[in-house]
């Protein structure tokens, strides 16, 4: 009689780790799209390589008194920005110290500015950087 009651509970056992085995393959695991969107990190500026400097505005035309973004990148002697409708202030690195060869700034448009496209430029070492902003009429 022992032998009946050992095979039945060694069965029982094994019944019994089958379907909690079997439980576990046949869980449904579904996903649901999230609701949150996020925008994508934009990735930091990459150094400029040889040639691979650049003086950039944003927006690239306004109105007078407008203020303007200036956005310069220069691994070497960066000289003045100038324009000759543009109040420039003084370029600043990024306050942590990162990419001490990218500045930026503002400028102002001057109130007696003609209308018209105007060059914007400074030097970077031997290299001349340009830009053109243009000046447009009140609506």
């Amino acid at each position: 009689m022992r032998i009946v009651v050992a095979s039945v509970s060694i069965a029982s056992v094994g019944m019994l780790a089958a379907a909690c085995a079997g439980a576990a393959s046949r869980t449904d695991v579904r996903s649901t799209p999230s609701r949150t969107t996020t925008s994508p990190v934009p990735a930091t500026t990459p150094a400029p390589t040889s040639g691979g400097s650049w003086l950039r505005l944003s927006p690239q035309e306004g109105l007078r008194n407008a203020t303007v973004k200036l956005d310069v990148a220069c691994l070497d002697d960066l000289g003045a920005v100038r324009s000759p409708v543009l109040d420039v202030a003084a370029l600043q690195p990024d306050p942590n110290g990162h990419q001490p060869w990218h500045l930026f700034g503002t400028a102002t448009v001057r109130p007696d500015a003609p209308l018209g496209a105007f060059p914007v430029s400074a030097t970077c070492g031997t290299q001349q950087l340009t830009a053109t902003f243009t000046v447009v009429p009140h609506p």
